[in-house]
């Protein structure tokens, strides 16, 4: 039986490229458009599509063409624009029409759908132009009014309404319209002409098959238009009910965490109340143990004041008996001493005497004299100083050591000496300045080398203590760690040849802090704090007053050179540097307000200025990472100075030996001669010795001397004993007394610490009596250092309850700022009142009721999502082998087509078990809904996926925010997880069949990969037609429907079979085609198309020939038999 449609009868085109007046005729199977590339057949094509979309747009015209420099408009279409830039309808007002008449085959209704424009001649764009309908076949005058041209906007309007009245207008619905909006005109298309079918599929499916173009691949094409999408609106009930589920378990859990946070911040005051109580009461028994050892140490050092006492008076009467023994024996010794003075032997002694002492200071003289000489000498000896004296200080130190003394000579050496030192002084002091510099320097740049060896920038400790102390102080206001950087660590520098510049002109600003514009007015706040000369040469961006300004920038500025991640520094580098030119010349400075050449030659605020070299030499340190380069042109320079620095020490270690040299300044001249002659006079004083000893050796020969001089010698021994005894009595007697002095100290400062910890001091009875019964079996200071580890530990967990505390109610706190809790209170109360006030309001009806909105809300995505899903990829399997018995009656030589189905491999594929869960079935009725309820605890399925099920509820899960975009967005999300096509995979393959009955499976996108000719275009071709199919077949109303295809450059690498096997499959379908194809494809086509329009193009002129079928084929069988003929005379 064949199947009723509608198909497109004729269509009109007036005025629209080359073509001024055609009326086309189309065969409700296959219409072929023949001609060589630009004769005018996408010309046509467009047309039509302008009329099937109800758009004017430029977006799908020409798409065969694929050439963006032949690109049209429906504007440049109308007035026949060519390539050449010519125009047919150019510097004219003119009217044009697009018409195509549509007959419905089961009840003979006609209706023209189309549009007209009227065109001025110096319209830009598009002006006037409606779409429009009417009932019956195009009138006779093809919308050619009597003075012949084409209707006008007014014309089309009496035309429309007589056909209001006309017998044809006995269709479904009105038709007779000029309509005022595209959407109206489409609604009226797509519901009552073309036969309810679905437009966003329609367009998407005829923009692809022009040109065929399917560049997701045939599974992609496959899924979007042989299977339909989910019914809309399957997400709305439990979108809503999802709404109040959330309110009410957000309500629960909102409770639920008050609860939570405030237990745990009455947890940690619990203990804190307990460790605050054992703190006291261990700090009172250390208090009692340290009353009781005061005590018992006072007792102590009363017994050891008393010993002392009496050991020093013990020491004190020895040493007074040694004194009076002592003076006893010198004046025994005095009086033996007298005696020998006396004799003659007492007065050589005493002349012995004064020679001696005369030869001692003779010989320091000769001594000095020698030194004189030899530190002369050392003059000559370094290189380095002598290069600093002169010719007549060299020639009077040889006249000197040539012993040529003379006042005068002298003086002249001192003052020629005095001049070289002066020389060697100013030398010295140079060298010591720039060895302080070199050092100065070295020193910085060391330090700048070690920090970029370990990845750090060269800032100051100053610099990286304010940055320190700001991010701690934002981490307690906060509860979490806030970024606070240097300004210089947030971008780099994308242009070196300005990167000097820009280390300049930022100078001390890059050292600058930054934080988020978020924190900044907290971080101000804090900063301002922060006070003392370390921090006064740092500053603080606020951050968020540029953002709120939103800097802009010039052009050519040092902005362009640098690049940051962060949004905010961006405004920064915006403010900072989105105003200094980029300058080459002076000519170019004097131009503007703010600039900068690349060598760092500055000017702003109407002053030319260099920048500091030390800002974008030794201190640069712009950028994100350290510069491997600048750390290696810095160890270049560390090297350079140690070397210098050498250099400079060792001449200043040379020149400073000068000073040790001989200068003449501490003799006078006569000195000088005097210490000259010594030698000679010390060789006279030696022999007056000699004969002096002599003639006592004579003297000592006598009696009484010698016994004189024993007894003298006994008394000196035993004065040395006595004196010796004495001493070390008197040692012995300073050191007791001492040792009383520092024992009676300690008693008093004993009784002073009693004192004191007795002060204010109430006695506990019971702790004492704990702490004298543990002294008796142990000792005090084990006692001490056990309860002091006590108390130790009690205050380590004090202060970790403490910051627990502060943290639990920082976290409190800032999840519920409106009850105005600070987070400092001395005590708990408030936060407890709120706690108990909590657990009140935390009724067990609150649960009951959110476990009842789970178990609709359950229910409702079983019934609503679930078991749909599950019946449409069961659908889907059927559907899949429905297509596949289509797709089989079309075979291709050795093979045919099929299409698959396979669970997804995407996020989904984590569903997909529980949608084809066997439970489902036996509940299901039909594709919509389930039968009955059970409770969660009783539902196996429930049971079976109950994680699955909380995801999938997560994923329609409407979002909190009121934005009308947000929700947009998430109820298209829902509708994808709802949409039972994105759990599968939709793929076709070629199924191969040998000679020997087995089968091969050939995945049809890897093919189109490997194979650009016609086998890759044959299962393009065949989804395409059974995808039209199936957009034609599924609409659920039982209305005919249009089956139009459009097929642009068809079939271009497809052999004849296999186009003529596609051709047969379209006429199968009961689909209409409308081909265009090169002139050289016609002959292998023609058999097998119904009506055929040849086109030509003529000075811009479009031509179109309906060819007729039969007088072609006899024409080529013709050729064929004459060519037979020819060949069978030239054999015979």
């Amino acid at each position: 039986m064949r199947q009723s449609k509608k198909i497109f009868t004729k269509m009109l085109l007036n005025n629209w490229g080359g073509i001024s007046h055609k009326e086309l005729t189309f065969h409700e199977h296959v219409n072929l458009f023949s001609g060589k590339s630009g004769s005018g057949k996408s010309t046509v094509m467009d047309a039509i599509q302008v009329i099937l979309y109800g758009s004017v747009a430029s977006t799908f015209l020409n798409k065969a063409a694929d050439d963006a420099k032949n690109r049209r408009s429906v504007l440049s279409y109308l007035r026949g624009e060519q390539k050449d830039g010519t125009a047919n309808r150019e510097g004219t007002d003119f009217c044009s029409q697009i018409v195509l008449e549509v007959e419905d085959t089961a009840t003979n209704i006609v209706t023209c759908i189309g549009a007209i424009f009227e065109v001025g001649k110096n319209d830009l764009d598009l002006k006037r132009y409606f779409f429009f309908s009417h009932s019956g076949r195009i009138p006779e005058d093809g919308y050619i009014s009597e003075n012949g041209s084409p209707y006008t906007i007014s014309r089309l309007k009496k035309l429309v309404e007589q056909r209001k009245l006309s017998e044809d207008n006995r269709g479904r619905g009105e038709v007779n319209r000029l309509y005022p909006s595209k959407e109206a005109y489409l609604n009226t298309l797509y519901d009552v002409v073309l036969g309810y079918i679905e437009p966003g599929r329609f367009m998407t499916m005829e923009k692809s098959a022009i040109a065929l173009r399917m560049t997701n691949g045939t599974g992609q094409f496959i899924r979007d238009y042989m299977f339909p999408k989910s019914k809309e609106g399957t997400v709305s009930v439990i979108s809503e009910q999802l709404g109040a589920y959330r309110e009410i378990k957000e309500r629960v859990e909102d409770l639920e965490q008050r609860i939570g946070m405030l237990e745990e911040i009455n947890s940690h005051n619990l203990k804190l109340v307990q460790l605050k109580t054992d703190e006291i009461r261990t700090q009172s028994i250390l208090k009692v143990i340290a009353i009781e050892g005061l005590k018992i140490q006072l007792e102590a050092k009363k017994e050891d004041l008393e010993s002392a006492m009496e050991s020093a008076r013990r020491s004190e009467e020895k040493y007074q008996s040694l004194e009076a023994k002592k003076s006893q024996c010198a004046a025994d010794k005095l009086e033996v001493e007298s005696q020998l003075l006396a004799s003659d032997y007492g007065q050589k002694e005493k002349q012995l005497k004064e020679i001696r002492n005369t030869i001692r200071i003779l010989a320091e003289y000769s001594k000095q004299w020698r030194n004189v000489l030899h530190g002369l000498e050392k003059w000559k000896e370094n290189e380095e100083i002598n290069n600093y004296l002169s010719n007549p200080a060299l020639q009077t130190m040889e006249e000197i050591e040539n012993g040529d003394l003379t006042d005068d000579l002298l003086e002249r050496l001192k003052k020629y000496l005095k001049d070289t030192l002066e020389n060697v002084e100013e030398e010295i002091s140079d060298l010591e300045e720039n060895i302080r510099k070199t050092r100065k320097e070295l020193k910085e740049k060391k330090e700048i080398v070690d920090d970029l060896k370990n990845d750090r920038k060269p800032y100051s400790k100053e610099l990286k203590k304010a940055r320190a102390r700001l991010q701690s102080e934002l981490r307690d206001r906060y509860g979490h760690s806030v970024p606070v950087a240097v300004f210089a660590d947030l971008f780099d520098i994308t242009d070196e040849k300005w990167k000097d510049a820009i280390e300049g002109r930022l100078g001390k600003m890059k050292y600058s802090l930054v934080t988020p514009p978020e924190y900044a007015l907290e971080a101000a706040k804090i900063f301002r704090k922060m006070t003392g000369k370390e921090f006064e040469e740092f500053n603080l961006i606020n951050t968020a007053a540029i953002k709120r300004d939103e800097p802009k920038t010039k052009e050519h500025t040092l902005y362009e050179a640098v690049e940051t991640k962060e949004g905010y520094v961006d405004l920064c580098l915006k403010q900072y540097l989105g105003r200094i030119v980029k300058c080459e010349t002076i000519e170019e400075l004097h131009e503007v307000r703010e600039g900068v050449t690349p060598d760092c030659y500055s000017y702003s605020n109407y002053m030319f200025r260099h920048l500091r070299e030390k800002d974008y030499r030794l201190y640069a340190c712009i950028g994100t990472k350290v510069s491997k380069a600048k750390l290696k042109e810095l160890e270049d320079e560390v090297y350079r100075l140690e070397k210098s620095l050498l250099a400079d020490e060792q001449m200043q270690s040379s020149l400073t030996e000068a000073r040790t040299y001989e200068q003449l300044q501490n003799y006078s001249a006569e000195q000088l001669v005097h210490m000259s002659n010594a030698a000679e006079e010390l060789e006279e004083y030696y022999r007056k010795e000699d004969a002096l000893i002599q003639e006592m050796k004579e003297l000592d020969e006598g009696t009484l001397i010698p016994q004189l001089k024993e007894k003298k010698k006994q008394l000196e021994e035993k004065m040395s004993l006595l004196e010796k005894e004495a001493k070390e009595t008197d040692a012995e007697r300073l050191a007791r007394v001492k040792v009383q002095a520092n024992v009676e100290t300690e008693l008093k400062n004993l009784s002073e610490k009693l004192k004191a910890e007795l002060e204010g001091y109430v006695s506990n009875e019971s702790i004492e009596q704990e702490v004298l019964q543990e002294l008796e079996t142990n000792q005090e200071h084990i006692y001490r250092r056990q309860k002091l580890k006590e108390l130790e530990k009690l205050r380590q967990e004090i202060e970790a309850e403490s910051d627990g505390r502060a943290e639990a109610r920082n976290h409190f706190n800032k999840a519920y700022p409106a009850y105005g809790f600070t987070g400092v209170e001395h005590g708990n109360e408030v936060y407890d009142k709120v706690l108990e006030q909590c657990r009140k309001d935390f009724e067990p009806k609150y649960k009951e009721e959110f476990e009842q909105q789970y178990r609709l809300v359950y229910h409702t995505l079983r019934e609503n999502v679930i078991a749909t899903i599950h019946g449409e990829i069961k659908a889907a399997f059927r559907h899949k082998r429905e297509i596949n018995r289509m797709l089989a009656k079309i075979r291709f030589s050795d093979s045919i087509y099929q299409i698959d189905i396979l669970p997804a491999e995407n996020e989904n594929r984590q569903f997909y078990e529980m949608l084809m869960a066997p439970e489902l079935d036996s509940k299901v009725l039909d594709d919509h809904g389930f039968e009955g309820q059970l409770s969660l605890g009783e539902d196996e399925f429930y049971q079976k996926y109950e994680a699955q099920i909380l995801r999938l509820t997560e994923k329609f899960m409407p979002p909190r925010d009121e934005d009308g975009g947000k929700r947009t967005l998430h109820k298209e999300e829902m509708e994808r997880y709802a949409d039972y096509r994105n759990y599968l995979t939709f793929s076709m393959y070629e199924q191969v069949k040998d000679e020997d009955g087995n089968i091969r499976k050939n995945a049809v996108d890897e093919m189109a990969g490997r194979d650009s000719g016609g086998e890759g275009q044959n299962p393009k071709y065949v989804a395409l037609l059974a995808g039209f199919a199936m957009l034609y077949m599924n609409q659920s109303n039982r209305d005919s429907k249009i089956r139009l295809v459009l097929l642009d450059e068809a079939f271009s690498k497809m052999d004849k079979e296999r186009s003529e096997v596609c051709l047969h499959y379209a006429r199968e379908l009961e689909l209409q085609l409308i081909v265009c194809v090169p002139d050289e494809r016609l002959q292998s086509l023609i058999r097998n198309v119904d009506s055929v329009y040849g086109f030509r193009r003529h000075q811009n002129q479009i031509s179109m020939m309906h060819i007729d079928k039969g007088d072609y084929l006899a024409m080529i069988e013709g050729e064929k038999d004459e060519e037979e003929s020819d060949t069978w005379s030239v054999v015979n």
